[in-house]
């Protein structure tokens, strides 16, 4: 079957429902319904049998065991919700009943190009060198400062009290907010952090473009601040785990807006290896958080929580979506309110709370 970039020739689209039964009927111009439920089963491999046998069983409406033309044209010219919701169907299944595809915005998807939608948006131009070139300034940084205090395994004083990591102290000088994903606490650290966000970043940028991926890592990064300054207003951070948990959490939100047009198991690999790596970095930052640290500096799984939080919350806006509905306009807009919301109180609890450290100009 030709495949030309999401759109699909009237020849290939699937027969309709009074199309499939033109096609099958006999002299006597019905079908059983047993016969009509195998000839649909063959024609809609994308339902599940349950779903066909309901609808099919509603166009019976007078129970006969037969199937009529003129009865589906009656189930075809019924409001779409009633029919659903007295045959105990989604619209969904019974959009793909009656037509036998899926549209997305104008364009028609059979089930097999469902499969090849998100697949084919992988594209090595432009290159996928957003988050790269953040790694690579995070880890010159690193060096700079690895080589100005001699100390290249752990965090310094150097660091601490560089222009760039979030001291609560300096709390009014507003970049610290977001520089601080420059700095990190040593060699494990840095290496980790550049691994992981590479690793999930090109993929992502690959499909949805670098600008995009660079604004849910950077989005991260700020809010993991904001939240710390808000709930752990005495830590001092530096990293980018913030940004790392975005992109991280960033693969289930591209799940919720793309599951439907992915392969089954890359799907399903990407919540599992998601949910793994979660659990485990996330307690081993409140292992390493209540365990002593040189210069002062405790990890703040504060910021890790609020960065994933943003990754998923910014992923629902951010990220390209190839199958829009309904349901994923509301939470692009749910999304786009708690972000904001989020900001804006943090912020304000910044500028007027009182019991924060004295502030060192």
């Amino acid at each position: 079957m030709a495949y030309n970039s999401g759109f699909v020739s009237d020849e290939e689209i699937p027969e309709t429902l009074s199309g499939l039964f033109k096609s099958n009927v006999g002299d006597d111009a019905r079908i059983t319904t047993a016969r009509f439920n195998e000839i649909v089963i063959n024609n809609r491999s994308n339902l599940p049998e349950s779903v066909i046998s309901k609808i099919t069983n509603y166009i019976d409406n007078n129970e006969d065991g037969y199937v009529t033309l003129a009865e589906i044209e009656k189930m075809e010219s019924e409001d779409a919700a009633v029919v659903a919701e007295e045959a105990g169907v989604s619209r969904k299944h019974l959009s793909l009943f009656s037509r036998g595809y899926q549209t997305v915005g104008k364009f028609f998807l059979t089930k097999e190009q469902q499969k090849l939608t998100y697949g084919k948006q992988y594209k090595c131009c432009p290159p996928p060198i957003g988050i790269l070139l953040i790694s690579l300034a995070q880890i010159a940084v690193y060096v700079y400062y690895g080589q100005l205090s001699g100390n290249w395994f752990n965090i310094s004083q150097e660091i601490v009290d560089s222009p760039i990591a979030y001291v609560p102290t300096k709390r009014k000088e507003a970049w610290r907010f977001l520089s601080y994903m420059f700095a990190h606490a040593g060699l494990e650290h840095v290496l980790f952090n550049v691994l992981v966000q590479l690793i999930l970043a090109i993929p992502l940028e690959m499909v949805h473009g670098g600008l995009r991926i660079m604004g849910i890592y950077i989005g991260g990064v700020i809010a993991g601040s904001l939240a710390s300054s808000v709930i752990d207003p005495y830590v001092i951070l530096v990293g980018g785990s913030g940004g790392t948990y975005a992109l991280l959490t960033a693969q289930i939100a591209n799940v919720i807006l793309n599951g439907d047009v992915m392969n089954k198991f890359y799907r399903v690999l990407r919540v599992v290896g998601t949910i793994v790596l979660l659990l485990f970095d996330f307690g081993y930052s409140i292992y390493r958080r209540f365990q002593p640290q040189t210069a002062g500096v405790d990890v703040s799984f504060i910021a890790h929580v609020a960065g994933g939080v943003a990754g998923v919350t910014l992923g629902l806006v951010l990220l390209k979506n190839f199958k829009t509905s309904l349901t994923d306009k509301i939470w692009f807009w749910v999304s786009v309110v708690a972000y904001i919301a989020f900001i804006v109180f943090a912020v304000l609890w910044n500028i007027f709370y009182d019991n924060y450290p004295a502030q060192v100009v």
